[in-house]
């Protein structure tokens, strides 16, 4: 039986095939695919905590934890206690840590210029509106 072709297959099939592009581009720089998402956020969001981290990836504190434990002993992450909140210890990343997320955000970010110019930037504001659309949809109707 086949089956047959709808639009959240095609999302999803897109989805992975992003997924493995960024993997593919870590792993080029010779990071592990675990730190990049605290690489990417913490890029944006200096000083979180393990908790803020979390949240966003939707996984558990400890795996983060797990993660950091590492990063701090490649260099690429320090902690910091909070000033305000002693239990609590803000991230940041060290000068190794800024130019390795860097240089992966900007090679993504060159990837999705490459799928703009593909598609062109008025297909690529439709197709945009669209999955806005269909975001809103499923939170509003499916939920």
């Amino acid at each position: 039986m086949r089956k047959r072709q709808t639009l959240m297959r095609a999302i999803g099939r897109a989805r992975r095939a992003w997924d493995n592009h960024v993997k593919h581009v870590t792993l080029i720089e010779g990071i592990p695919d675990s730190y990049r998402t605290v690489l990417m956020f913490l890029l944006r969001h200096p000083g979180s905590t393990q908790r803020n981290i979390a949240e966003f990836a939707g996984i558990t504190t400890s795996a983060v934890n797990q993660v950091v434990k590492n990063m701090q002993e490649e260099s690429y992450v320090v902690k910091e206690t909070d000033p305000v909140d002693k239990r609590n210890c803000k991230l940041h990343l060290t000068e190794k840590g800024t130019v390795i997320a860097t240089e992966v955000f900007n090679k993504l970010d060159a990837s999705d210029d490459a799928i703009t110019t593909h598609f062109g930037a008025e297909k690529e504001a439709e197709l945009i509106a669209l999955l806005d659309e269909l975001t809103e949809y499923i939170q509003e109707e499916l939920l």
